[in-house]
């Protein structure tokens, strides 16, 4: 073998996740690969809903029925692995709620690792241990890569979760596969051919619903990936750092150190990020302090003047439309969504509707809010001033919100949004205390 100095980055990721062992994992690590995975299956299960995960559906139950995968939520289907991943990768992110990562790399831990590696799991009859290891080993490697391409892959077009996913995908299923590391290395050489998801949409006015189907491309590229390389098939192995590889062909800025810096000694994964509301994660500061402006002095929507916010020069160039076609576009837009939260709880995420994007009332203020990057702010870094009808005005800064690794979600919030989830569908009422009972299960079977 060769020593770290010669291998890839994709050779050293692949040797990582092979040799990873539910023993190597300490219990915070265990607890997040368990949060995760849960918080997946909520955001799955409320997707699913939607009209744009019903075709997706379609179209997997068309070309996979009869497979091996029960998926949670839905009664009478089974499917295989690939179609399975392909409509739980769509369906969690189907109303942008899903998990990522902290500070954002353009990653989503739930949809494009933890969901189609519990499809594996099923095929696999895994253990909730190998499925925590398997959780835990995609994360690392996916969230690696995402931090190497500075999140510049869209300030040229690319949907950064398209782009990483089918990396993680593959990283976890080698791992319940028993795929060598030979193997893993070459189902990242594949994947890496797999990668793709365009912003048009961001730009379009409409076409919208093509984002929810990205993270289900990507996540069921990663079985794709690690089932070929199982029989043989080879890819390029410096396909991430390479010439024409990922970061080259993807990315305007790149830091190859970080596709391996740390790799066994710090945990990713400790940078996972939970949402609160059905929007895009750059709106989540800036509507988190409107609300407790709100909770703290009493006001309402219709006495708010006008608000400006400074944000990173991202989100005044894909964030800052006033006049969304559809409701993605909504979700995606910082005036539109602090509209909203002036008029609705933006904890429910029955509010983020058509319906309510068509309100005159949010509409009138979405186009009175005022978006700029005159503060050299990174991230999800805001500052946001409100001003009332009555000349008051409140005005605060902050870096991260609620779920973020900082102050991350309690317990009882992370049960809260599963159960505010879950309530219409068909899932059992103890399956939020199974998931998170994960390593104690010795079989995957009858779990959803």
């Amino acid at each position: 073998m060769l020593n770290r100095t010669q291998q890839t980055a994709a050779q050293q990721l692949a040797d990582f996740a092979v040799a990873l062992t539910f023993d190597d994992l300490p219990p915070s690590v265990v607890k997040l690969a368990k949060q995760c995975l849960a918080d997946a299956v909520a955001c799955a299960v409320y997707g699913q809903r939607f009209p744009w995960s019903q075709m997706v559906l379609a179209e997997a139950i068309s070309s996979g029925a009869g497979g091996p995968c029960r998926l949670p939520g839905v009664d009478g289907q089974s499917l295989h692995v690939p179609q399975a991943a392909l409509a739980l990768g769509t369906f969690a992110h189907a109303f942008e709620l899903d998990n990522l990562r902290a500070p954002g790399a353009g990653v989503h831990g739930g949809a494009t690792v933890a969901l189609p590696a519990l499809m594996m799991a099923q095929a696999c009859n895994a253990s909730g241990r190998d499925l925590v290891t398997a959780i835990v080993a995609g994360v690392e490697v996916m969230f690696r890569i995402g931090a190497a391409t500075l999140h510049s892959a869209e300030k040229v077009g690319f949907h950064g979760p398209g782009m990483t996913g089918p990396f993680g995908s593959a990283a976890a299923c080698a791992s319940l596969m028993k795929l060598t590391a030979a193997e893993t290395a070459n189902a990242f050489g594949v994947a890496g051919s797999l990668a793709g998801g365009l912003l048009a949409f961001a730009k379009s006015g409409s076409g919208g619903m093509i984002k929810r189907l990205h993270l289900g491309r990507a996540a069921e590229s990663g079985v794709i990936a690690a089932r070929l390389a199982q029989r043989g098939y080879e890819g390029p192995p410096a396909v991430l750092e390479g010439r024409y590889g990922l970061l080259e062909a993807f990315c305007e800025e790149t830091d190859p150190r970080l596709l391996t810096q740390g790799l066994g000694e710090t945990w990713e994964i400790e940078r996972l990020c939970i949402k609160r509301y059905a929007s895009h994660v750059t709106t989540h500061v800036p509507v988190q302090m409107l609300r407790g402006f709100m909770e703290r002095h009493g006001f309402a929507g219709d006495d708010i003047a006008e608000m400006a916010v400074d944000a990173s020069a991202k989100v005044v160039s894909h964030h800052s439309g006033v006049d969304p076609g559809d409701i993605m576009l909504a979700q995606y837009s910082v005036p539109f969504c602090l509209a909203i939260a002036s008029y609705h709880d933006p904890c429910d995420p029955d509010i983020f509707s058509d319906t309510t994007a068509a309100d005159p009332r949010v509409r009138d203020l979405a186009r009175r809010v005022r978006v700029s990057a005159d503060g050299g702010r990174k991230g999800w870094s805001a500052r946001i001033a409100v001003t009332l009808r009555d000349g008051r005005r409140f005005e605060d800064a902050k870096e991260t919100f609620l779920g973020c690794p900082p102050t991350p979600m309690s317990d009882e919030q992370l049960r809260f949004k599963f159960e505010r989830l879950c309530k219409d569908a068909p899932v059992s009422p103890s399956l939020f205390d199974r998931l998170m009972q994960l390593e104690t299960l010795p079989s995957l079977a009858g779990t959803l």
